[in-house]
């Protein structure tokens, strides 16, 4: 990180020099390039630029050599052996004034600050120029209704960061307006905070606001705290957030949660109760997505309060541990995984309200039968490929709203009343990806519900005979075929066809029925009767 420092405290690198040119039919432009310590950066500049900020800077410094900035030239001023001479003078210039400034132990000036980009990428300038910002606009942030998001990027806290370390008074230049109170007075109130950093080069310089440290610790209010592309390894002050922040949303960040979840416990130790002094207890919604997760780790319960859970676009694969932790789940989503495997759903997510499934690749829906207080399902873009892949769907009681679309299953001829027969009479209170049914619908879903049953049925009778066939008890086996020779003969003598003769068509369809019939401790079977008749 670029910082100016006076000649008592050197020991950093510091260079200008103008390496390069442009020229067109109208102007020529030079590209300055500024180095402190490990940070570079260029500007570019028309002579015209050079002469108004020399004129303004005599003025506020009039120690400095008036003639030091080359003359202006009216006629032949394109030609190549001037731009040459001009650009060595230009850079004697600049190499002057970085001389002049450190030998006499002195701070930028402003419009040296300004010319040169160092409210950019130097820690003074950037401190100063926010410092201005929020002296004119911090109160109207602070005081308006709703939630007023302040975003302030790596660079600008890493430039407090480093600032507030300095043994130098909190206003170092002649305008109180730009005082480093102005900044910490306001990170002390503001509630709302968006950190966003950036894996590129920051404008023209070599700094990577990703990879820059910074302390969080000066926030003091804040209630919703979003980081995006940050190194979480490298920011301090972590725990102090642990008491306000109840809404914390992390991006671009994280290859484990214990990354945010412990900061200064480096695991949560085994056999005490130690780690609840860094539990995050008022978090209520946690935002974990777009992150490279492959796994939840246990440090995920310190998040015990949790309500509100979106774990999407990471890299989770097969098992989601430690779910089972937070009580207070009630909305959860994992979209945009690779998931594959959900039959453990029941024993970990109980209690959850909204789950998104979306853009994984689940092949069935075995584990969420059991989730009787889902209302909001999305299974949207998986590999479902099958009815008998969502059956088990029709046994939630709560569930209002579920998304199917983008399955091999969509293709299937009257898909909506097949998946509306699921439901059975429950099919009217549900609407399938965003629509509700209508009553078209409803009446073919209420027709191939009943034929279900009646195929269910069947299956649990036939399911009895072949429990009676392996009994010890020797069964009496009434076939239809049976039923129909005798009917006329033997109806009035066998109990199990008593009813009346309307009911045989009935029975005709049935699978075979068994009867259980003793006499004198011996099973007879009523085939042998009618062979002795």
């Amino acid at each position: 990180m670029a910082l100016w420092l006076t000649s008592s405290q050197l020991g950093i690198r510091r260079d200008i020099q103008i390496t390069n040119f442009h020229t067109n039919q109208k102007f020529t432009e030079y590209t300055i390039e500024i180095r402190l310590d490990d940070v570079q950066w260029c500007v570019k500049k028309r002579y015209s630029e050079f002469a108004e900020f020399h004129e303004e800077l005599i003025k506020q410094i009039p120690t400095i050599d008036a003639k030091s900035l080359p003359p202006k030239k009216l006629l032949n001023k394109n030609s190549p052996d001037f731009i040459h001479r001009r650009r060595l003078a230009l850079d004697n210039y600049l190499k002057y004034l970085f001389q002049f400034f450190t030998m006499n132990s002195m701070q930028l000036p402003e419009c040296f600050v300004k010319f040169l980009d160092f409210h950019l990428y130097e820690v003074h300038g950037i401190v100063r120029k926010l410092a201005e910002e929020l002296f004119l606009n911090g109160d109207q942030i602070l005081s308006e209704s709703g939630k007023k998001i302040f975003s302030i990027s790596p660079l600008q806290m890493h430039a407090i960061t480093r600032r507030i370390k300095l043994a130098e008074p909190p206003c170092d230049s002649n305008d109180p307006v730009k005082d480093l109170s102005h900044v910490l007075d306001f990170l002390c109130h503001v509630k709302y905070v968006q950190i966003v950093g950036s894996p590129d080069n920051f404008g023209t310089s070599t700094i990577k606001t990703q990879f820059l440290s910074f302390d969080v610790s000066f926030f003091k209010s804040v209630e919703e705290l979003e980081l995006d592309c940050v190194q979480t390894n490298q920011i301090t002050g972590i725990d102090n957030l642990k008491k306000t922040v109840r809404h914390l949303s992390i991006h671009r960040s994280l290859t484990s949660i214990r990354e945010i979840a412990l900061s200064s416990l480096t695991e949560i130790p085994p056999s005490s109760n130690e780690w609840l002094i860094s539990t995050w207890k008022l978090v209520t919604h946690l935002d974990l997505s777009k992150n490279s997760l492959h796994l939840l780790d246990e440090s995920l319960k310190l998040f015990c309060k949790t309500e509100t859970l979106d774990l999407s676009y990471n890299l989770l694969e097969t098992t989601i541990d430690h779910l089972q932790h937070l009580h207070f789940l009630q909305n959860l989503n994992l979209s945009n995984n690779r998931l594959n495997d959900v039959s453990d759903f029941n024993a970990r997510v109980g209690n959850i309200r909204s789950l998104d499934l979306s853009c994984n690749e689940l092949i069935r829906t075995d584990g969420l039968s059991r989730l009787y207080s889902l209302i909001t399902l999305n299974l949207s873009s998986n590999k479902l490929d099958s009815i008998k892949n969502i059956e088990l769907l029709g046994s939630l009681p709560c569930l209002e709203n579920l998304c199917l679309k983008n399955n091999p299953l969509t293709r299937i001829v009257d898909y909506r009343i097949r998946v509306f027969a699921v439901f059975h009479n429950r099919a009217k209170d549900v609407w399938l990806d965003g629509q509700m049914p209508d009553q078209r619908e409803l009446d073919r879903a209420a027709v191939i519900s009943a034929m279900s049953r009646a195929k269910q049925n069947e299956a649990a009778q036939a399911t009895m005979l072949v429990q009676k066939v392996l009994s010890p008890t020797k069964p009496v086996l009434l076939s239809s075929s049976l039923l129909r020779q005798k009917s006329n003969t033997n109806l009035k003598n066998m109990n199990a066809a008593s009813s009346c003769p309307s009911n045989l068509s009935i029975i005709e369809k049935q699978p075979d029925v068994v009867l259980d019939t003793k006499t004198n401790n011996n099973t007879i079977s009523i085939e042998e009767t009618n062979t002795n008749e």
